[in-house]
């Protein structure tokens, strides 16, 4: 003789649940949640609420942050030390290229050889 099955409940599966069969089985779970009871009290909390709580979170945590950020794998731009090197060989290029021209004007009267 066969034994007789015994079939577990339809709750007891969650596969097989309906939506109100899992939201009162996950009710159940949940008792003495404060968000649950003010879910049931004033019905589900509308979205602005959640985006509004993420923008806040963000914000703390951009807070904690070190205020000093590293630069990364690039490399900061070197200055350019070049300016005075090119400065003073201007300035010596253009007294050099001013004594020939005066020494050459000058020299056949104080009879200065170049």
């Amino acid at each position: 003789m066969k034994a007789p099955q015994t079939e577990a409940p339809r709750s007891e599966m969650p596969w097989e649940e309906t939506h109100e069969e899992r939201q009162e089985r996950l009710l159940r779970q949940m008792h003495g949640n404060p968000r649950v009871a003010y879910m049931l009290q004033h019905g589900p909390v509308p979205h602005w609420v959640k985006v509004a709580r993420q923008h806040r979170e963000q914000k703390a945590r951009e807070a904690r942050q070190p205020a000093a950020r590293t630069r990364g794998r690039h490399r900061a731009p070197r200055r350019w030390w070049g300016w005075p090197a090119n400065a003073l060989g201007a300035t010596l290029l253009l007294g050099q290229s001013a004594m020939e021209t005066l020494g050459a004007s000058l020299a056949p009267d104080i009879g200065i050889p170049i």
